[in-house]
């Protein structure tokens, strides 16, 4: 159980050391969580500056279910940068479900998109519950001159 409001699962990787970095500099307590303690301490002691001066833990769990729900239960938001999403994401997002916290991922997956909210948007809406895959910039630039290049006639790729 997290008694901090934010995990990071997938912290050991670029992106997620990103996202602690951005947690540390706002001062918002986070779990940096993933499958591998070694791993997740190397790389906040090498990658995230200032880590020092954070307020969080590292944690080691297993990419299953039951483990992600008891991460998970205490914390208000999962940031989940685990991909490929469609195959690794349907355990996290289950588990923040079952823990009742926010779950928010990195994805450009349009496939893992829709199935979210295929599968999961009601539940999470029951609940209450923000439920966001997709928040990641990186292929936004692209998405938006697809848009544009498909709103031109005589454009079709």
């Amino acid at each position: 159980m997290s008694d901090k409001p934010v995990v990071v699962y997938g912290a050991s990787g670029y992106t997620g050391r990103l996202i602690c970095e951005y947690l540390r500099e706002y001062n918002i307590p986070f779990v940096a969580a993933g499958r591998d303690d070694d791993k997740l301490t190397a790389s906040m002691a090498s990658h995230v500056p200032g880590i020092e001066t954070a307020d969080y833990e590292t944690v080691q769990v297993e990419h299953d279910v039951e483990a992600l729900t008891e991460l998970f239960s205490g914390a208000s938001v999962v940031l989940n940068t685990v991909g490929p999403f469609s195959r690794f994401g349907p355990e996290v997002v289950e588990a923040s479900l079952a823990a009742g916290a926010h779950y928010t991922d990195t994805t450009g997956e349009q496939d893992w998109v829709i199935r979210c909210d295929e599968e999961y948007g009601a539940r999470f809406a029951e609940a209450g519950l923000l439920l966001s895959p997709g928040l990641a910039q990186m292929y936004t630039t692209g998405e938006i001159a697809a848009e544009v290049a498909l709103e031109r006639p005589g454009l079709d790729t």
